[in-house]
């Protein structure tokens, strides 16, 4: 059985580094990270511009070398370095025990918090089944990456799901990006979680992750289908007609989903728990 670890190898993260530098140098102003600049004028050290003075100006910020050379004073102005917030929700619930979809989500949690380390953003990790089960939070360097991955490493797949009350329970949230790790199969308040996060002024970001079987189920003939979280039994008949309902029930469900985002301003993706891994990464952030 694969873990965590087999799939954040040396090269993997070498090419997720690669990764992060050419969404900063894309994203430029633009993106999350903290390391991107902001054109508000702040009080980092970095030097913006200078502007003449005005009275109530600090002093401190004078350009006394241009008074000398111009007889006209003038204050300098910084670039404000500005950090940003990612949340990480990772759902632990027993739906994600199928395949390796609980592996591949806790991967993709782990390569976001790597991004936005690496870019000087703030991550706060959070495990929730039927509520909040756990959180890591505050990390903002890249040198504690192996903290987050110590977090999201012995966490396990089991019991039921309530996003909404997990975000509830987090309490306040720093303005920033939600994202969400999850199967999406509740029929909870998930929808009441979105608009509970951007009342706590976050960005949000729905990633769907599904097992092989569930995209594209190879069972034939009478099975029984058994809810792994509320232990409900269904016996049906696997015939050509059942799977061309499944798939179209699942292509109305990420329809479904895509709608409501947009909607609400907020990205619904779904992936595979075989896709490649940097590709999904990729497109989660840029």
């Amino acid at each position: 059985m694969r873990t965590l670890e087999d799939l954040l190898t040396k090269e993997y993260l070498a090419r997720l580094e690669h990764l992060g530098q050419r969404l900063r140098a894309r994203l430029g102003t633009d993106g999350y990270s903290g390391a991107r600049r902001s054109t508000t004028k702040g009080t980092s050290l970095e030097f913006s511009d200078f502007r003449e003075y005005l009275p109530g100006d600090d002093l401190r910020r004078a350009d006394w070398n241009s008074y000398a050379r111009f007889e006209k004073l003038y204050i300098r102005q910084y670039f404000e370095e500005k950090q940003a917030a990612f949340h990480i929700f990772l759902d632990c619930s027993r739906s994600m025990e199928a395949g390796e979809k609980f592996l591949r989500a806790k991967a993709l949690a782990a390569s976001v918090a790597y991004l936005a380390m690496s870019g000087g953003d703030q991550v706060h990790l959070f495990a929730f089944r039927e509520g909040l089960s756990a959180r890591e939070g505050g990390l903002s360097q890249q040198s504690r990456f192996l903290q987050a991955v110590r977090f999201l490493q012995p966490l396990t797949a089991e019991g039921g799901t309530d996003l909404f009350r997990a975000v509830r329970e987090t309490g306040p949230l720093q303005k920033g990006v939600s994202l969400i790790f999850s199967d999406f199969m509740t029929e909870g308040r998930t929808d009441d979680a979105i608009k509970l996060l951007q009342e706590k002024k976050q960005t949000v970001i729905l990633v769907q992750v599904l097992s092989k079987e569930e995209l594209s189920p190879s069972a034939q003939g009478p099975i029984r289908l058994v809810d792994s979280e509320t232990g409900q039994a269904l016996d049906v008949e696997m015939t050509a007609g059942v799977l061309a309902a499944y798939h179209k029930a699942l292509e109305q469900q990420e329809k479904g989903w895509q709608e409501f985002c947009r909607r609400r301003n907020a990205l619904f993706l779904r992936t595979a728990e075989d896709a490649p891994l940097l590709e999904t990464v990729y497109e989660i952030m840029k």
